[in-house]
């Protein structure tokens, strides 16, 4: 079910959305959904990339706890 959404904007924002949709020959509510789900999808992906580099810092860090606890970080050779 949609939802109605009350949403103002700034002049230059309002007028270049405007003359944008025009040239694409949209209805104002498909061409401001359709920017929604673009700006949602690009920032789901901000954010998953966000917890898949801390989820992988966290196993570095893990990893190397691990390696000094076994003792197999001395049996590594030295980065050049």
């Amino acid at each position: 079910m949609a939802k109605a959404l009350s949403l103002k904007l700034d002049e230059p924002t309002y007028r270049n959305t405007e003359k944008i949709r025009r040239r694409l020959k949209l209805p104002r509510n498909t061409y401001i959904r359709k920017a929604i789900s673009h700006y949602n999808a690009l920032h789901e992906r901000k954010l998953l990339e966000r917890e898949y580099r801390e989820a992988s810092r966290r196993l570095g860090a893990a990893h190397l706890h691990y390696l000094k606890e076994t003792e197999l970080l001395d049996d590594l050779p030295d980065e050049a």
